[in-house]
């Protein structure tokens, strides 16, 4: 591409408003300068995208706009961003120095494919990648295990509907895939369980949920899909939309991608639209919230972490349940952060990538991530 349309490139990939085919373009291009020194688009074009950045960056820190608030606490962490891949993307010689501060005893590998089924009759099976077909059916339902962390309820014609429920919890560091018996797709996060029937013959398709999960809901008009998650229920026919329902979090968040969902909290009720999300807090409050980033919201279903001007702790629960680790801070972290980090690397990556903001420090001991200024 010639050096205006990459340099345009730049500037929606840090403004935020990259598509994310746009956004992977860029950091493919970061990975191929990490490992090979060499750019193909020519050294001008380099130049732009190392120069664009870092006035850009500078420009935030120098001159705030109104919403310096935010841009305040985001604008150092705004490196975060240009080092998904690693690496910074301004010149070297150019770039603020950052003391070695993190002291890493050990690693932490990411989490992966892992989950327990507990079944009707409380025998727990352990899950992983292996591929099988030899669980036992439940309540007229085969029950397949596909390889790469998915698991495959299929209702087979002519057998006797029994209802049975099971339950598919994944730990701490663990993530799994699950078609339920009518069609319906969930992707369970990390520290979560779905309990479920073995076959819908209600009136309704009633699952319960702890934790965090992405569906995708068949559709059927003749029978309402209802997920429960403590005081409240979601009601959808056919839809995509995530559940957030972490004890640890400040409120139980319900975003829909596609179709509409109705929320229900006792009395009270949002039928939602695409781009909007219900939040119950904890003090009982209920509210609803327009436009929100569903691609951060839904990041970690396709294996990134999204930060988007997210303070310390916001932070620190998702990486303590990806990485199963323990969280102590020591000392006051008031700083916020933006950007996009890949799941799938050990834990001393996203910490150094974290620390590059200069305002966070890391110590990493056994299974515990201590947190410094």
């Amino acid at each position: 591409m010639d050096k205006n349309t990459f340099q345009e490139l730049v500037n929606r990939y840090l403004d935020g408003t990259a598509t994310p085919a746009e956004r992977a373009l860029v950091d493919r291009y970061c990975e191929h300068l990490e490992t090979d020194g060499e750019s193909e688009l020519g050294p001008d074009a380099e130049a732009v995208l190392q120069l664009v950045m870092y006035e850009r960056i500078m420009r935030r820190v120098q001159a705030p706009p109104k919403r310096s608030y935010r841009w305040a606490y985001a604008a150092a962490a705004a490196v975060l961003v240009l080092v998904v891949a690693g690496v910074a993307l301004f010149p070297r010689k150019q770039a603020p120095v950052v003391a070695e501060k993190s002291v890493f005893r050990n690693d932490l590998n990411p989490g992966g494919n892992k989950a327990t089924l507990t079944l009707g009759n409380g025998t727990i099976i352990a899950l992983d990648d292996i591929v099988t077909d030899t669980l036992t059916p439940q309540g007229g339902s085969k029950i397949t295990g596909s390889g790469k962390g998915q698991l495959a309820y299929e209702a087979q014609p002519g057998a006797v509907q029994q209802v049975v429920y099971n339950t598919l919890t994944t730990p701490a560091g663990g993530q799994f895939r699950l078609t339920l018996p009518d069609g319906s797709k969930v992707w369970l996060n990390a520290a979560s369980s779905i309990t479920f029937p073995t076959a819908f013959t209600g009136a309704d398709r009633t699952v319960e949920l702890k934790g965090e999960a992405y569906l995708e809901v068949s559709r059927n008009p003749q029978q309402p899909f209802k997920v429960k998650v403590r005081d409240m229920e979601v009601a959808v026919l056919g839809t995509h939309f995530n559940v957030n329902a972490y004890t640890d979090e400040a409120a139980i968040r319900t975003t829909l991608l596609e179709g509409s969902v109705r929320v229900n909290n006792g009395g009270q009720a949002y039928t939602l639209k695409p781009g909007q999300q219900a939040q119950l807090q904890s003090n009982g409050q209920f509210s609803l919230l327009n436009d929100v980033a569903t691609e951060d919201i839904t990041a970690w279903k396709d294996g990134q972490f999204a930060f988007n001007d997210a303070d310390i702790r916001t932070v620190m629960r998702q990486v303590a349940r990806w990485y199963g680790a323990e969280v102590v801070y020591e000392g006051n972290v008031t700083h916020h952060f933006m950007g996009n980090i890949p799941r799938d690397v050990p834990v001393s990556r996203l910490l150094k990538m974290l620390e590059l903001t200069g305002r966070v420090s890391f110590v990493v001991e056994g299974n515990k991530i201590i947190v410094k200024p």
